[in-house]
């Protein structure tokens, strides 16, 4: 099932459900400010692409996922989930799971791109196979998250940010291998980065790298087991 949508407003609340059918596909394009948008996806193989243009506004994607956080017994995954996002203000978060069984399953793949001040970016990839996450930002004091977990499949992240104060926080735990790739750029501003790999069977690699021009320091974290 496709769905598109394209619309300019202020203040709007949107809500769009998918059921149990497989492979669904949500293209989203929204111009204006003060929106709440929530997309639930169950099922697995589902596809989100989204194009936001505006400040303050509010959009969650769940892929695999009730909103009240439960998982169906049976979910396999394979959600993709691509997002552009240019404003200020903005808070976006996505969540792609599956059960996260023994065996079975499928790959989560993940881009956003933002351009703009003080947004906040929060994602979680969560399942037995392999999760792929992008996150690339220019503007200032913004804060990312990004928290990939899983009992199988590698876990791959790259942070490329631009601009002061932004606030990072990767986190990656599971079974294989781990990576992630930072690149901080500021201009004067200071910037906090914090990376966590828990990887129990296999290697975990990183490569940071950060220009921090700020008098007073920037604070940058390395924990784990690799």
């Amino acid at each position: 099932m496709d769905i598109w949508w394209a619309w300019a407003a202020t203040t709007l609340l949107l809500l769009i459900n998918t059921t149990t059918s497989n492979a669904n596909e949500i293209y989203i394009t929204q111009t204006g400010d003060n929106l709440t948008l929530e997309v639930n996806q169950r099922s697995e193989d589902n596809y989100v692409s989204l194009n936001s243009t505006g400040s303050s506004n509010n959009i969650t994607v769940r892929q695999g996922m009730h909103e009240d956080g439960t998982i169906d017994i049976d979910e396999e995954g394979g959600h993709e989930a691509y997002w552009t996002i240019t404003g200020d203000g903005n808070t976006v978060g996505s969540a792609q799971t599956d059960t996260n069984r023994s065996s079975g399953g499928a790959p989560h793949h993940l881009a956003n791109i933002v351009n703009g001040d003080n947004n906040v970016v929060y994602h979680t990839q969560m399942g037995r196979q392999g999760h792929d996450g992008f996150v690339e930002i220019q503007g200032d004091n913004n804060e990312v998250n990004l928290y990939q977990r899983g009992n199988g499949g590698q876990k791959w992240a790259d942070v490329v940010l631009t601009g002061d104060g932004h606030s990072v926080d990767v986190m990656q735990r599971g079974t294989e291998y781990a990576s992630a790739t930072v690149d901080l750029t500021n201009s004067g501003g200071a910037y906090n980065f914090e990376l966590t790999q828990d990887v129990s069977t296999t290697s975990g690699f990183y490569s940071v790298t950060g220009f921090c021009t700020n008098t007073a320091g920037c604070s940058l974290s390395v924990n784990g087991n690799n």
